[in-house]
């Protein structure tokens, strides 16, 4: 059993079409925190969004009160395994506000810096390794010995992107080519891939000391971040004007905020899964068609039109271009 030092929050924003995937993720939890003794340093944030803002539920296959009712399944796994501090939330379809994973992680990240150490972003297609809280204290002690406070922390991957992405890459995936071709989240090599619980452990089994590396330049993929309170104390979080791509958003202000003295520590010998492609990932959406053999989308024409708006505003950022932000209402009226 470990005993933690620090303090932890570990948060999640789930979609309503995420429910059967949310399964997983809660089976993931409890797989990071089975071996921790004192579990009241770990604080579980969970946010069910049943909003019919972008996408809507299709009541034939399953109602909101099914869904309602699983979710609630997953949190009481979380109380059975003595977790002492869990918040949950539920947005209802009938929410004027429109509200979205974006604005769920400005709000995650503001609200515990003050309380908890380290806040850690959860994804329902992810899990974060089960060594991930050890490896996390390893860190703490070589950081505050150093006085170093403001950084991301990241776990390594299966193949990413491009090579730019390659400080990201877990060894064992490193020379391995990108393929993200309509079959390639079948094969287990890709980072968009699926892969279990017990085949993650298997891998990190094999890890008797941590291998930390770190970047300077932003390489955030939205999947098992962890930041330091100190770096949302400073000022680095998701901009407002993001309604989307907080991930994008959050690299972008903490390169502006942060300049040459941006740090990313990179565990590159415990791996994290990330199934982007996941084939449970979307289920439920009202003509919306998934298949779940492959996990490949045909997306709602609402969706694309919200993505093009959260682009646009990406660019803005970046660029200090005077634009005028879009925000919902736009996305509404469009």
């Amino acid at each position: 059993m470990t005993k933690l030092k620090n303090k932890y929050v570990i948060g999640c924003h789930v979609m309503f079409y995420e429910i059967e995937i949310y399964k997983e993720y809660i089976a993931g939890l409890i797989n990071l925190l089975e071996t921790i003794d004192n579990k009241e340093n770990v604080y579980i944030d969970l946010c069910f969004n049943v909003s019919d803002k972008m996408e809507k539920v299709d009541t034939s296959k399953i109602t909101r009160e099914e869904l309602i009712t699983i979710f609630r399944e997953g949190v009481q796994k979380l109380k059975d395994l003595g977790i002492p501090h869990i918040k949950t939330k539920i947005i209802p379809p009938e929410q004027d506000d429109f509200y979205f994973h974006a604005d769920y992680r400005r709000d995650l990240n503001y609200n515990y810096c003050k309380i908890v150490d380290y806040i850690m972003h959860g994804e329902t297609d992810s899990f974060f390794p089960k060594e991930a809280l050890q490896a996390l204290e390893s860190l703490s002690e070589y950081t505050n010995a150093n006085n170093m406070h403001r950084y991301i922390v990241c776990f390594a991957d299966r193949k990413m992107w491009d090579s730019s992405w390659d400080a990201t890459v877990h060894p064992k995936y490193i020379n391995h080519i990108f393929d993200d071709g309509p079959d390639a989240n079948l094969n287990p090599n890709q980072a968009k891939s699926r892969m279990s619980i017990e085949d993650m452990n298997k891998i990190n089994s094999e890890v008797s000391e941590f291998d930390f590396t770190y970047i300077n330049e932003p390489k955030i993929d939205g999947s098992c971040l962890v930041l330091s309170a100190d770096l949302i104390k400073f000022g680095v979080n998701v901009p407002s004007c993001l309604i989307y791509n907080d991930d994008n958003g959050l690299s972008i202000m903490a390169k502006k905020l942060l300049g040459p003295n941006y740090i990313q520590f990179v565990c590159k010998n415990l791996l994290k899964v990330h199934a982007r492609r996941h084939p449970l990932k979307r289920l439920y959406v009202l003509d919306e068609q998934s298949d779940t053999h492959t996990g490949n989308l045909n997306k709602s024409s609402a969706y694309h039109e919200f993505r093009k708006l959260s682009d646009a505003n990406i660019q803005t950022l970046a660029s200090n271009a005077p634009n005028k932000f879009y925000e919902y209402k736009d996305f509404k009226n469009e």
